[in-house]
C-alpha cells in the first residue's frame, strides 16, 4: 500500500466495486486503491454452519468483506427503476433504466444465471394484482435474475480477481478512520487503520461506498466534516417465515411480491422486502454487538419455507433527528429480551397477547430454518406504531395471499435497514466537499445490489470522463 493513489475507495461492496470495474472498462490510466475492513471474499465463512451458532465474529464475516453483504444475501438484482432506493430521482428514471440493463450485462459476463424470474404470466398477474388493490395494497411488478447465495459468492470472487488481475490494489482486513479535508474544503484523501498505528493516505479522489452497516460511520463524518445531508429514512421492521405452500403461486408467478400500503391508523409506509423462495432466516451481527434478522436463498438448495420481511419506513425532523440511533436503541432492546438472540414469535399469539413457547414452534407446520431463534414476545419490544403497522399490513397481505396471516406465521425481529443518512449531491454525484463522493446504500440514495451497482458505473464513468479532460 502507497502513500498516494489518485482514486481512494473505502468499502468493497457492489458500489465500490462497479466504481473500479467501470473505470478499467472505460480504459482508466489512473491508480485505484479499494481499502475494506473485512476479508477477501475467498476467506469469507460464516462459523456457524460448522459450530450451529453465531459465535459473533468481528467484522461480522456475513455483511462484512469484498462485496459486502451481497455475497451471503441470496443475491437479487432488481431490473426495475422502481425498486432499490431514490436514485432515479436525482439522475431521472429512462437514464436509471438504460444503465440497469447495462450493469445487469455486467452481471451476466462474469457468471449470473441469464433466467429471470418474474417474466409472463400476464393473468395470474393480474389476477394477484386485483387483490392487492381490494386489500389496500400496490403491487409493484419487477423482474429478478436470481443469483442465489452460493453462485453470487462465484461471481463476486470473478469480479475480485479481474480487479486485481488489472491493477486495482485492494487492503482487506484495513478501517478506514476518517477523512482529510484541507482549509479549502477539499477532500484530500484519508486515515486507515494499518497493523494498529494511524496511517495517511492522499488521493485525488476519495469514494465512501461502505453500505447499510457503514451508514452510521458516515454519518458521523458527514456531522464532523459538514458534508452536506439531511435525516433520511429508517427502516424498522420484521422477518416473516412461512411454509412454501403458502407463498407458493405468488413464488411462481412473480418469484418475489413487492407489495406496499399504508395501513391505518398511522399510515406509515410498509413494504415487503427480500423474499426468499425456499430460503432461509440468518442472522447477521454489527460491530456494536447488535444482532439482526436477514434471509436469503440459494440457487440449488432449498428449504421447506418462504420468508420475506415487512418493513415500517421511519422519518424524523424535530426535535429527534437520529432515526440510526432510534433504530439501534429497538434492536438492543429485542436482543436483551432473547438474550443475544433472534427473537420469533408466532402471529397468532401476537394477536392473542402471549410470548410463543419452544414447545409450541415444535408443534407448528413452520418449522423455524433460524434454529437458534429464541422464542419470546417480539411486542415487548417493538415500538407500538411500527407492531400495528406490521399486524394490520399482514392481515391486509392476506387477502392477497391466504394464509399469510395463519396462526402459525413466524415473526422474527429485529429487521432494520440503516439508510437514514441521505448526502445531499448533484447529478454528478458531487458533494459540497470537492474530491469527495458518497455512493450506495450508506449515502441513502439505494437499496439494495442492483442499485448500488449500478451507482458505482455512473461514479466510475465520470472520474474518467474528469480524467479524460
Amino acid at each position: 500500500m502507497k502513500n498516494r493513489y489518485d482514486v481512494v475507495i473505502v468499502g468493497a461492496g457492489p458500489a465500490g466495486i462497479f466504481t473500479a470495474l467501470e473505470m478499467l472498462r472505460q480504459g482508466t490510466k489512473q491508480s485505484i486503491l479499494i481499502i475494506e475492513k473485512g476479508k477477501a471474499i475467498e476467506k469469507r465463512s460464516c462459523p456457524k454452519h460448522k459450530v450451529g451458532k453465531c459465535v459473533n465474529c468481528k467484522p461480522c464475516n456475513i455483511t462484512t468483506g469484498f462485496s459486502g453483504a451481497g455475497a451471503f444475501s441470496d443475491g437479487k438484482l432488481s431490473l426495475s427503476e422502481e425498486v432499490g432506493g431514490d436514485l432515479p430521482s436525482l439522475i431521472g428514471a429512462e437514464y436509471a433504466k438504460t444503465m440497469i440493463d447495462y450493469t445487469d450485462g455486467i452481471y451476466l459476463e462474469f457468471g449470473a444465471d441469464p433466467h429471470v424470474e418474474g417474466l409472463g404470466f400476464t393473468e395470474e398477474k393480474k389476477e394477484i394484482r386485483r387483490n392487492a388493490i381490494a386489500a389496500g395494497l400496490k403491487l409493484v411488478d419487477c423482474p429478478i435474475r436470481h443469483l442465489g447465495t452460493e453462485k453470487a459468492q462465484e461471481i463476486y470472487y470473478a469480479i475480485e480477481q479481474y480487479l486485481i488481475d488489472n491493477g486495482v490494489e485492494i487492503e482487506f482486513n484495513r478501517e478506514c478512520l476518517n477523512i482529510v479535508i484541507d482549509e479549502n474544503e477539499t477532500c484530500t484523501g484519508v486515515i486507515v487503520k494499518d497493523k494498529g498505528e494511524e496511517v495517511v493516505i492522499d488521493a485525488g479522489t476519495v469514494v465512501i461506498a461502505t453500505g447499510r452497516r457503514g451508514a452510521d460511520w458516515l454519518e458521523k463524518l458527514c456531522a464532523e466534516h459538514n458534508i452536506a445531508h439531511q435525516p433520511g429514512t429508517v427502516d424498522i421492521g420484521v422477518r416473516v417465515e412461512v411454509r412454501n405452500e403458502i407463498m407458493e403461486r405468488v413464488n411462481n408467478v412473480l418469484y418475489e411480491s413487492k407489495l406496499i400500503g399504508y395501513p391505518a391508523p398511522f399510515k406509515n409506509k410498509v413494504r415487503t422486502f427480500c423474499q426468499n423462495p425456499g430460503g432461509f432466516v440468518s442472522q447477521e451481527n454489527y460491530d456494536n454487538d447488535l444482532a439482526v434478522v436477514n434471509g436469503h436463498s440459494y440457487k440449488d438448495m432449498k428449504s421447506d419455507n418462504t420468508n420475506l420481511a415487512i418493513l415500517v419506513s421511519h422519518n424524523f425532523s424535530t426535535p429527534f433527528n437520529q432515526p440510526i440511533e432510534y433504530a439501534q436503541k429497538v434492536g438492543e432492546l429485542t436482543n436483551m429480551l432473547g438474550a443475544g438472540h433472534i427473537l420469533v414469535q408466532r402471529f397468532g399469539d401476537i394477536l392473542d397477547g402471549k410470548r410463543t413457547w419452544p414447545e409450541e414452534l415444535s408443534q407448528s407446520n413452520v418449522k423455524p430454518t433460524l434454529p437458534d431463534a429464541e422464542a419470546g414476545d417480539i411486542t415487548a419490544a417493538m415500538p407500538y406504531r411500527a407492531m400495528m403497522n406490521i399486524i394490520n399490513f399482514i392481515i391486509a397481505a392476506d387477502k392477497v395471499v391466504p394464509g399469510f396471516a395463519s396462526y402459525e406465521t413466524l415473526l422474527y425481529s429485529p429487521e432494520l435497514k440503516f439508510y437514514s443518512n441521505r448526502v445531499k449531491m448533484d447529478k454528478e454525484l458531487t458533494t459540497n466537499i470537492k474530491g469527495l463522493h458518497c455512493l450506495g446504500d450508506s449515502s441513502g440514495w439505494t437499496r439494495g445490489l442492483m442499485m448500488a451497482s449500478v451507482m458505482g458505473v455512473i461514479m466510475g464513468r465520470k472520474i474518467v470522463e474528469n480524467e479524460q479532460k
